[in-house]
Protein backbone atom coordinates (compact mmCIF):
# COMPACT_ATOMS: atom_id res chain seq x y z
CA UNK A 1 0.00 0.00 0.00
CA UNK A 2 1.56 3.44 -0.85
CA UNK A 3 2.01 6.22 1.57
CA UNK A 4 -0.76 9.14 1.88
CA UNK A 5 0.48 12.20 -0.60
CA UNK A 6 1.58 15.40 1.34
CA UNK A 7 0.84 18.69 -0.04
CA UNK A 8 3.24 20.48 2.29
CA UNK A 9 6.40 19.61 4.44
CA UNK A 10 6.24 18.53 7.71
CA UNK A 11 6.13 21.52 10.29
CA UNK A 12 9.24 21.54 12.56
CA UNK A 13 7.57 22.52 15.81
CA UNK A 14 11.17 23.49 17.31
CA UNK A 15 11.87 25.94 14.74
CA UNK A 16 10.74 29.99 14.85
CA UNK A 17 7.75 31.06 12.47
CA UNK A 18 9.06 34.06 11.30
CA UNK A 19 5.89 34.76 9.58
CA UNK A 20 3.87 34.48 12.90
CA UNK A 21 5.51 37.70 14.01
CA UNK A 22 4.09 39.20 11.08
CA UNK A 23 0.63 38.46 12.48
CA UNK A 24 1.31 40.06 15.42
CA UNK A 25 1.97 43.38 13.41
CA UNK A 26 -1.38 42.95 12.05
CA UNK A 27 -2.85 42.23 15.10
CA UNK A 28 -0.94 45.82 16.63
CA UNK A 29 -2.11 47.42 13.93
CA UNK A 30 -5.66 46.72 14.74
CA UNK A 31 -5.29 47.84 17.96
CA UNK A 32 -3.57 50.73 17.28
CA UNK A 33 -6.60 52.07 14.87
CA UNK A 34 -8.80 50.77 16.58
CA UNK A 35 -7.59 53.66 19.37
CA UNK A 36 -6.37 56.18 16.98
CA UNK A 37 -7.93 55.47 13.71
CA UNK A 38 -11.38 57.21 12.41
CA UNK A 39 -12.38 60.71 13.44
CA UNK A 40 -12.80 62.59 9.79
CA UNK A 41 -15.68 62.45 7.90
CA UNK A 42 -16.18 63.51 4.18
CA UNK A 43 -17.23 61.12 2.22
CA UNK A 44 -17.64 57.42 1.51
CA UNK A 45 -13.98 56.33 1.95
CA UNK A 46 -14.00 58.16 4.95
CA UNK A 47 -16.96 56.73 6.43
CA UNK A 48 -15.65 53.34 5.07
CA UNK A 49 -12.36 53.98 7.43
CA UNK A 50 -14.20 55.23 9.96
CA UNK A 51 -16.86 51.99 10.10
CA UNK A 52 -13.31 49.94 9.83
CA UNK A 53 -11.28 51.27 12.67
CA UNK A 54 -14.59 50.37 15.41
CA UNK A 55 -13.74 46.62 14.91
CA UNK A 56 -9.80 47.09 14.93
CA UNK A 57 -10.57 45.32 18.73
CA UNK A 58 -10.13 42.33 16.51
CA UNK A 59 -7.05 42.45 16.91
CA UNK A 60 -6.82 41.56 20.05
CA UNK A 61 -8.89 38.02 18.67
CA UNK A 62 -5.84 37.60 16.51
CA UNK A 63 -3.54 37.36 19.58
CA UNK A 64 -5.68 35.33 21.75
CA UNK A 65 -5.49 33.07 18.69
CA UNK A 66 -1.69 32.93 18.77
CA UNK A 67 -1.44 32.82 22.33
CA UNK A 68 -3.52 29.72 21.92
CA UNK A 69 -1.65 28.36 19.80
CA UNK A 70 2.29 28.55 21.09
CA UNK A 71 1.51 27.83 24.57
CA UNK A 72 -0.82 24.94 23.99
CA UNK A 73 1.50 23.33 21.23
CA UNK A 74 4.35 24.37 23.80
CA UNK A 75 2.52 22.96 27.32
CA UNK A 76 1.91 19.24 24.85
CA UNK A 77 5.53 19.26 23.60
CA UNK A 78 6.98 19.52 27.05
CA UNK A 79 4.50 17.56 29.24
CA UNK A 80 6.58 15.20 30.01
CA UNK A 81 8.97 17.49 31.41
CA UNK A 82 10.77 17.27 34.80
CA UNK A 83 9.78 20.34 35.49
CA UNK A 84 6.73 20.97 33.49
CA UNK A 85 4.92 23.86 36.09
CA UNK A 86 8.26 25.13 37.12
CA UNK A 87 9.89 26.21 33.62
CA UNK A 88 6.84 26.96 32.00
CA UNK A 89 5.59 29.63 34.40
CA UNK A 90 9.32 30.94 34.72
CA UNK A 91 9.57 31.75 31.26
CA UNK A 92 6.71 32.88 30.60
CA UNK A 93 7.45 35.20 33.81
CA UNK A 94 10.31 36.40 32.08
CA UNK A 95 8.58 37.67 29.29
CA UNK A 96 5.20 39.18 29.98
CA UNK A 97 5.71 40.58 33.85
CA UNK A 98 8.84 42.97 33.49
CA UNK A 99 7.40 45.33 31.33
CA UNK A 100 4.17 45.03 32.82
CA UNK A 101 5.23 46.10 36.63
CA UNK A 102 7.54 48.11 35.13
CA UNK A 103 4.21 50.47 34.34
CA UNK A 104 2.63 50.11 37.91
CA UNK A 105 6.05 51.26 38.97
CA UNK A 106 7.09 54.15 36.75
CA UNK A 107 3.30 55.54 38.01
CA UNK A 108 3.71 54.96 41.46
CA UNK A 109 6.92 57.01 41.33
CA UNK A 110 5.41 59.51 39.48
CA UNK A 111 2.22 59.71 41.47
CA UNK A 112 3.51 62.87 43.86
CA UNK A 113 4.18 64.80 40.82
CA UNK A 114 0.74 63.94 38.81
CA UNK A 115 -1.32 63.37 41.67
CA UNK A 116 -2.76 59.96 40.43
CA UNK A 117 -5.66 58.87 42.31
CA UNK A 118 -5.09 55.55 43.18
CA UNK A 119 -8.06 53.11 44.11
CA UNK A 120 -7.90 49.82 45.81
CA UNK A 121 -9.56 47.86 42.78
CA UNK A 122 -6.40 49.26 41.38
CA UNK A 123 -4.35 46.55 43.36
CA UNK A 124 -6.26 43.77 41.39
CA UNK A 125 -4.45 44.19 38.27
CA UNK A 126 -1.27 43.68 40.06
CA UNK A 127 -2.55 39.84 40.13
CA UNK A 128 -3.68 40.08 36.44
CA UNK A 129 -7.28 40.38 37.90
CA UNK A 130 -7.99 43.70 36.58
CA UNK A 131 -10.65 42.76 34.21
CA UNK A 132 -12.65 41.41 37.33
CA UNK A 133 -12.03 44.27 39.44
CA UNK A 134 -13.14 46.65 36.31
CA UNK A 135 -16.27 44.73 35.79
CA UNK A 136 -17.71 46.05 39.59
CA UNK A 137 -16.07 49.15 38.99
CA UNK A 138 -15.58 50.61 35.66
CA UNK A 139 -13.56 54.02 36.56
CA UNK A 140 -10.53 51.92 37.15
CA UNK A 141 -10.15 51.42 33.59
CA UNK A 142 -8.72 55.32 33.77
CA UNK A 143 -5.66 56.13 36.82
CA UNK A 144 -7.12 59.97 37.46
CA UNK A 145 -4.71 62.75 37.98
CA UNK A 146 -6.17 65.92 39.87
CA UNK A 147 -3.25 67.56 38.67
CA UNK A 148 -4.08 67.51 34.97
CA UNK A 149 -6.70 65.50 33.03
CA UNK A 150 -4.08 65.10 30.00
CA UNK A 151 -1.98 63.50 32.55
CA UNK A 152 -4.76 60.74 32.93
CA UNK A 153 -3.50 57.42 32.48
CA UNK A 154 -5.80 54.55 30.52
CA UNK A 155 -5.03 51.09 31.85
CA UNK A 156 -8.37 49.22 30.16
CA UNK A 157 -6.61 47.77 27.59
CA UNK A 158 -4.72 45.26 30.20
CA UNK A 159 -7.87 43.52 30.16
CA UNK A 160 -6.17 41.49 27.63
CA UNK A 161 -3.17 40.86 29.07
CA UNK A 162 -5.59 39.73 32.74
CA UNK A 163 -7.38 37.08 30.05
CA UNK A 164 -4.57 35.88 28.81
CA UNK A 165 -3.04 35.33 32.11
CA UNK A 166 -5.46 33.78 33.68
CA UNK A 167 -5.95 31.12 30.66
CA UNK A 168 -1.95 30.81 31.62
CA UNK A 169 -2.64 29.53 34.59
CA UNK A 170 -5.77 27.33 34.28
CA UNK A 171 -4.75 25.40 30.84
CA UNK A 172 -1.29 23.41 31.53
CA UNK A 173 -3.37 22.06 34.69
CA UNK A 174 -5.46 20.49 31.96
CA UNK A 175 -2.33 19.49 29.55
CA UNK A 176 -0.27 18.25 32.36
CA UNK A 177 -3.46 15.83 33.39
CA UNK A 178 -4.54 14.60 30.22
CA UNK A 179 -2.00 14.40 27.98
CA UNK A 180 -3.34 12.76 25.56
CA UNK A 181 -3.89 14.83 22.28
CA UNK A 182 -7.32 13.95 20.84
CA UNK A 183 -9.00 13.79 24.83
CA UNK A 184 -7.22 17.62 24.95
CA UNK A 185 -9.01 18.53 21.75
CA UNK A 186 -12.10 17.21 22.61
CA UNK A 187 -11.68 19.16 25.79
CA UNK A 188 -11.26 21.96 24.22
CA UNK A 189 -13.90 21.81 21.82
CA UNK A 190 -15.96 21.45 24.90
CA UNK A 191 -15.01 24.58 26.51
CA UNK A 192 -15.32 27.15 23.34
CA UNK A 193 -19.26 25.66 22.73
CA UNK A 194 -19.31 26.30 26.31
CA UNK A 195 -18.02 29.84 26.10
CA UNK A 196 -20.21 30.37 23.30
CA UNK A 197 -23.58 29.13 25.08
CA UNK A 198 -22.62 31.58 28.35
CA UNK A 199 -22.54 34.34 25.45
CA UNK A 200 -25.71 33.71 24.65
CA UNK A 201 -27.47 32.71 28.24
CA UNK A 202 -25.56 36.19 29.25
CA UNK A 203 -27.15 38.12 26.26
CA UNK A 204 -30.91 36.77 26.82
CA UNK A 205 -30.51 37.36 30.94
CA UNK A 206 -28.61 40.40 31.43
CA UNK A 207 -28.87 43.94 31.17
CA UNK A 208 -28.10 44.96 28.21
CA UNK A 209 -25.32 47.66 29.10
CA UNK A 210 -23.46 45.10 31.02
CA UNK A 211 -23.63 42.25 28.74
CA UNK A 212 -20.75 44.21 26.62
CA UNK A 213 -18.03 44.50 29.39
CA UNK A 214 -19.01 41.03 31.26
CA UNK A 215 -18.28 39.36 27.22
CA UNK A 216 -15.68 41.25 26.01
CA UNK A 217 -13.57 41.10 29.37
CA UNK A 218 -13.61 37.97 31.16
CA UNK A 219 -11.88 34.81 30.06
CA UNK A 220 -15.26 32.02 30.67
CA UNK A 221 -16.98 34.26 27.89
CA UNK A 222 -13.78 34.78 25.75
CA UNK A 223 -11.85 31.59 25.94
CA UNK A 224 -12.77 29.61 22.75
CA UNK A 225 -10.38 32.38 20.39
CA UNK A 226 -7.69 30.96 22.48
CA UNK A 227 -8.80 27.41 23.27
CA UNK A 228 -9.37 26.72 19.23
CA UNK A 229 -5.68 28.01 18.60
CA UNK A 230 -4.44 25.73 20.87
CA UNK A 231 -6.89 23.05 18.50
CA UNK A 232 -4.96 23.79 15.56
CA UNK A 233 -1.34 23.39 17.25
CA UNK A 234 -2.81 20.14 18.49
CA UNK A 235 -3.98 19.04 15.31
CA UNK A 236 -0.78 19.64 12.92
CA UNK A 237 0.58 17.66 15.42
CA UNK A 238 -1.46 14.53 14.49
CA UNK A 239 -1.34 12.05 11.88
CA UNK A 240 -3.46 14.37 9.19
CA UNK A 241 -1.99 17.01 9.71
CA UNK A 242 -1.50 17.67 6.17
CA UNK A 243 -5.02 17.65 5.99
CA UNK A 244 -5.52 20.25 8.43
CA UNK A 245 -3.17 22.17 7.00
CA UNK A 246 -4.93 22.24 3.92
CA UNK A 247 -8.45 22.73 5.01
CA UNK A 248 -6.99 25.93 7.29
CA UNK A 249 -7.71 28.19 4.39
CA UNK A 250 -11.06 27.56 4.34
CA UNK A 251 -11.55 27.87 8.17
CA UNK A 252 -10.39 31.33 7.56
CA UNK A 253 -12.19 32.25 4.43
CA UNK A 254 -15.55 30.79 5.46
CA UNK A 255 -16.28 32.05 9.28
CA UNK A 256 -14.72 35.88 7.37
CA UNK A 257 -17.80 36.09 5.41
CA UNK A 258 -20.48 36.14 8.17
CA UNK A 259 -17.98 38.32 9.83
CA UNK A 260 -17.75 41.11 7.36
CA UNK A 261 -21.64 40.53 6.92
CA UNK A 262 -22.24 41.41 10.84
CA UNK A 263 -19.76 44.24 10.95
CA UNK A 264 -21.80 45.78 8.04
CA UNK A 265 -25.04 45.55 8.74
CA UNK A 266 -25.20 46.85 12.33
CA UNK A 267 -23.96 50.22 13.33
CA UNK A 268 -23.22 48.84 16.65
CA UNK A 269 -19.90 48.24 17.34
CA UNK A 270 -20.91 45.52 19.88
CA UNK A 271 -24.10 44.19 18.29
CA UNK A 272 -25.67 41.11 19.73
CA UNK A 273 -24.62 38.48 16.88
CA UNK A 274 -21.08 40.08 16.63
CA UNK A 275 -20.90 39.37 20.77
CA UNK A 276 -22.34 35.55 20.63
CA UNK A 277 -21.43 33.55 17.20
CA UNK A 278 -19.62 36.35 15.64
CA UNK A 279 -17.17 36.30 18.45
CA UNK A 280 -17.02 32.35 17.81
CA UNK A 281 -16.46 33.03 13.78
CA UNK A 282 -13.52 35.68 15.00
CA UNK A 283 -12.22 32.74 16.52
CA UNK A 284 -12.02 30.51 13.38
CA UNK A 285 -10.79 32.68 10.76
CA UNK A 286 -8.27 33.78 12.98
CA UNK A 287 -7.16 30.22 13.49
CA UNK A 288 -6.94 29.56 9.96
CA UNK A 289 -5.07 32.76 8.73
CA UNK A 290 -2.46 31.30 11.26
CA UNK A 291 -2.42 27.91 9.53
CA UNK A 292 -2.12 29.36 6.12
CA UNK A 293 0.48 31.40 7.16
CA UNK A 294 3.03 28.22 8.33
CA UNK A 295 2.84 27.27 4.61
CA UNK A 296 6.25 28.31 3.31
CA UNK A 297 5.45 29.85 -0.26
CA UNK A 298 1.94 30.42 0.46
CA UNK A 299 0.65 33.77 -0.61
CA UNK A 300 -0.33 34.52 3.53
CA UNK A 301 3.53 33.35 4.53
CA UNK A 302 5.16 35.56 1.96
CA UNK A 303 3.06 38.67 3.26
CA UNK A 304 3.30 38.09 6.96
CA UNK A 305 7.01 37.33 6.22
CA UNK A 306 7.90 41.11 4.85
CA UNK A 307 10.86 42.41 6.86
CA UNK A 308 8.91 44.97 8.19
CA UNK A 309 5.92 42.73 9.25
CA UNK A 310 8.23 41.17 11.46
CA UNK A 311 9.84 43.86 13.23
CA UNK A 312 7.15 45.67 14.25
CA UNK A 313 5.49 42.31 15.52
CA UNK A 314 8.87 41.50 17.29
CA UNK A 315 8.50 44.52 19.56
CA UNK A 316 4.22 43.98 19.31
CA UNK A 317 4.12 43.31 22.88
CA UNK A 318 5.90 46.02 24.46
CA UNK A 319 3.83 48.28 21.63
CA UNK A 320 0.41 47.07 23.36
CA UNK A 321 1.49 47.84 26.70
CA UNK A 322 2.61 51.38 26.16
CA UNK A 323 0.07 52.48 23.01
CA UNK A 324 -3.15 53.74 25.20
CA UNK A 325 -1.26 54.84 28.42
CA UNK A 326 -1.53 58.56 27.99
CA UNK A 327 -4.20 59.45 24.92
CA UNK A 328 -4.76 62.90 26.22
CA UNK A 329 -1.33 64.82 24.57
CA UNK A 330 -2.83 62.96 20.90
CA UNK A 331 -5.56 64.52 21.27
CA UNK A 332 -4.16 67.95 21.92
CA UNK A 333 -1.81 67.56 19.00
CA UNK A 334 -4.87 66.33 16.86
CA UNK A 335 -6.79 69.73 17.68
CA UNK A 336 -3.53 72.01 17.11
CA UNK A 337 -2.72 70.71 14.21
CA UNK A 338 -6.30 71.07 12.94
CA UNK A 339 -6.21 75.03 13.48
CA UNK A 340 -2.80 75.03 11.78
CA UNK A 341 -3.33 73.05 8.94
CA UNK A 342 -7.09 73.95 8.68
CA UNK A 343 -7.84 70.23 7.76
CA UNK A 344 -9.00 67.09 9.93
CA UNK A 345 -8.12 64.74 7.71
CA UNK A 346 -4.32 65.98 7.38
CA UNK A 347 -4.25 66.39 11.64
CA UNK A 348 -5.58 63.26 12.10
CA UNK A 349 -3.17 61.55 10.01
CA UNK A 350 0.14 63.18 11.03
CA UNK A 351 -0.74 63.02 14.65
CA UNK A 352 -1.18 59.00 14.06
CA UNK A 353 1.78 58.72 11.81
CA UNK A 354 3.96 60.50 14.88
CA UNK A 355 2.11 59.01 17.94
CA UNK A 356 2.56 55.40 15.75
CA UNK A 357 6.43 56.00 15.53
CA UNK A 358 6.79 57.48 19.13
CA UNK A 359 4.94 54.22 20.85
CA UNK A 360 7.34 51.85 18.41
CA UNK A 361 10.32 53.95 19.45
CA UNK A 362 9.16 53.33 22.75
CA UNK A 363 8.22 49.36 22.45
CA UNK A 364 12.33 48.89 20.77
CA UNK A 365 14.41 50.69 22.89
CA UNK A 366 12.04 48.99 25.71
CA UNK A 367 13.13 45.81 24.07
CA UNK A 368 16.65 46.24 23.62
CA UNK A 369 17.16 48.02 26.92
CA UNK A 370 15.31 46.05 29.12
CA UNK A 371 13.13 43.17 28.35
CA UNK A 372 16.05 41.33 26.46
CA UNK A 373 17.87 41.39 29.86
CA UNK A 374 15.46 39.32 31.30
CA UNK A 375 14.76 37.21 28.21
CA UNK A 376 18.16 35.84 28.87
CA UNK A 377 17.60 34.14 31.83
CA UNK A 378 15.47 31.41 29.45
CA UNK A 379 18.50 29.22 29.45
CA UNK A 380 17.88 28.36 32.71
CA UNK A 381 14.90 27.23 32.23
CA UNK A 382 15.74 24.34 29.46
CA UNK A 383 13.39 21.66 28.95
CA UNK A 384 14.33 18.38 29.24
CA UNK A 385 14.52 17.89 25.65
CA UNK A 386 16.52 21.01 24.70
CA UNK A 387 19.17 19.80 27.46
CA UNK A 388 19.45 16.27 25.91
CA UNK A 389 19.74 18.15 22.41
CA UNK A 390 22.83 20.44 23.73
CA UNK A 391 24.51 17.33 25.16
CA UNK A 392 23.98 15.63 21.67
CA UNK A 393 25.34 18.10 19.85
CA UNK A 394 28.05 18.14 22.32
CA UNK A 395 29.08 14.99 22.42
CA UNK A 396 28.89 14.50 18.26
CA UNK A 397 30.96 18.01 18.53
CA UNK A 398 33.55 15.87 20.94
CA UNK A 399 33.53 13.13 18.18
CA UNK A 400 34.09 14.53 15.56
Amino acid sequence: MSAPQHHFKPIDFKARFPALDGIRALAILMVFAAHYGGGTHGGPLLHFMNRAHNYGWIGVDLFFALSGFLITGILYDTRTDSKYFKRFFARRSVRVFPIFYLVFLVLLLLTPLFHFQWKPGHFFFLLYMGNLSMISNPSLEILRSSWNPLADVHIVHFWSLCVEEQFYLLWPLIIWFVRDRIRIIRIAAALSVLAFVLRVIMVMNIDPSKTEHWIMHLLPFRMDTLLIGGILALLLRGENADLWQRRCKWLFLLPLIPVIAMCAASSEVYSTWLITIGLSFIALFSTGLLGISLRHGSAAYRFFHLRPLRLLGKYSYGFYIYHELWPGPYFVLVRFLASRLHSSILANGISDVFIFALYLLMAKLSYDLFEVRFLRFKKHFEYDSELQEHRTNFAEELNA
